[in-house]
This record gives C-alpha cells, sequence and structure tokens, in this order.
C-alpha cells in the first residue's frame, strides 16, 4: 500500500485581502512499510532535541527555530550550535529517506480571472490526485490520501467535506474534467499534522516548493528547495514540469524564474 500524506503552503485568500499570490498543495508517498522505520527517525530527532518524541516539527516551526531570528517558534532554540546541529539532523533525514512527491501549484490571481468564485484548492486536489493514480498504476499498488482538513496560515478553516465530496466523485462518477482514479481506495481520510508525522514531513517539502514560486527564485536560490526537495519530486524520463511538479494555469509561467 501506498500513502499519500498531502499538506498546502500559501493560502486561498484573495490577494487584496493580503492572500499569497500562489498555493503549492504537495503529497509525500510513503510505502508503507517504509512508515514504522521513518518514523522513529525522527522521534529519535525530536527526543534528542526537544526530549518529546510528538512534538510537531513543521517547516516555519524549523526556519524559525534558529535563535539569530525574531520571529518565534513552538521548537525556539536558544544555542545557534544546537540549532546548525537540528538543522543538520533534519537535513539528512529529509534526503535519505524513501519518498516520492507530487505537488501542484496554482497561481490563485490567473486562476480566478479564468475561473471566478472557485476555490484553487480543489483544482490543485484534483491534479494532485491523477498523478497519484498515475503512479499506482506504474507500482502496480493501491494508496490511500490523508490530508490535514485545515487550511490557512493563521484563521484556519475546514475544507473536508467539499475535498471529500471531489474524492469521492473521482473514484466512482468521475465527469468533465475528471478522470477515474481506481487505485485509490477508501474515503478521503483526515488527520491534523500536530497528530500524524507523514503531514509533517509533507509540510517541509512543501514549503520550499512555495518559497521558490512566492518570492520568484530559481530552482537553486532556496537551498531547502535544491537540497531536499527537488531530488525527492517525481520526474518521467528527466522532466519534471507537468510530471512530479504541475504549474497552473500553465500560460503563466512567463516571467517566472523557476522555468527560465
Amino acid at each position: 500500500m501506498q500513502i499519500m500524506y498531502i499538506d498546502e503552503s500559501g493560502d486561498t485568500l484573495p490577494i487584496s485581502q493580503k492572500g499569497k499570490k500562489f498555493l503549492a498543495l504537495t503529497g509525500c508517498i510513503i510505502n508503507e512499510n517504509d512508515i514504522p522505520n521513518i518514523e522513529s527517525k525522527l522521534r529519535d530527532i525530536k527526543t534528542k532535541f526537544f526530549q518529546n518524541p510528538d512534538i510537531e516539527i513543521k517547516s516555519n516551526f524549523l526556519r524559525y527555530a534558529n535563535p539569530d531570528l525574531k520571529e518565534s517558534s513552538p521548537i525556539k532554540l536558544n544555542d545557534r550550535a544546537k540549532y546548525d546541529e537540528l538543522e543538520a539532523k533534519m537535513t539528512d533525514f529529509l534526503k535519505n529517506i524513501p519518498v516520492v512527491l507530487y505537488s501542484v501549484v496554482i497561481n490563485k490571481e490567473a486562476y480566478w480571472k479564468q475561473y471566478p468564485s472557485q476555490n484553487p484548492y480543489d483544482i490543485a486536489y484534483v491534479f494532485l490526485l491523477e498523478r497519484f493514480q498515475k503512479y499506482l498504476e506504474k507500482e502496480k499498488a493501491y494508496g490511500i490520501c490523508i490530508i490535514d482538513p485545515r487550511e490557512g496560515q493563521v484563521e484556519k478553516h475546514y475544507i473536508g467535506q467539499e475535498l471529500d465530496r471531489l474524492h469521492n466523485k473521482m473514484r466512482w462518477e468521475p465527469s468533465g474534467i475528471l478522470n477515474k482514479c481506481p487505485n485509490i481506495i477508501e474515503r478521503l481520510l483526515f488527520s491534523t499534522s500536530d497528530k500524524t508525522v507523514g503531514i509533517q514531513i509533507a509540510d517541509l517539502y512543501c514549503y520550499p516548493i512555495f518559497h521558490v514560486f512566492e518570492y520568484n527564485k530559481k530552482q537553486d536560490e532556496y537551498w531547502r528547495f535544491n537540497e531536499l526537495t527537488l531530488p525527492k519530486l517525481y520526474t518521467q524520463n528527466g522532466v519534471l514540469d507537468g510530471f512530479g511538479l504541475k504549474f497552473f494555469p500553465d500560460n503563466t509561467k512567463k516571467g517566472l524564474r523557476f522555468f527560465s
């Protein structure tokens, strides 16, 4: 069984309401047989640095744990050497665990020009699920999706009911642009990131994708993307764009340094 843990970076707020320019939805696929070892390694890191194997480590928590930064973090460290050691341990962990990533990036403003009033989260989920289905077909496997149903960085709201409806429709009654996904079993499963190691890991890989688009950087200008996320993104015959990374709307890539 392949399990895809899903998390987002960015938001679905309008730009006029201080929303981000992009929404990134990332699925981190882990084989069920690898989950115990991956979870055990991350728990060891948490215990070593925080004496609590259940503490939550997400991307912004980790970045702001740096004592040189003014931002607060639930895992803030007061010693720079200790922070550098934590970064090194987490970097080694993320580089070496056996996961496969798919990510969908939505240009929100351009999307709303084409599809007013529609939620960009929904189309991102459709693209992600279609790619997971193709991956399962290639692996001759079945899969389950687990997602954090809370969307938003500060004022979180719940998106579970609509996504569950969309998920079930793609499994059983696809229509229009939807493709059937028979290798994905069960309803969409929900779990918050603080309770699920897989979603924490998905978040650690997802933020760097959002970062390079939101701040219009090239792939090698943000080390967390270049060293940690990029090597895990699925490619087909060496091609990333359109496979492991889907950008939408496709015709708005011009001016983005990521694609230059």
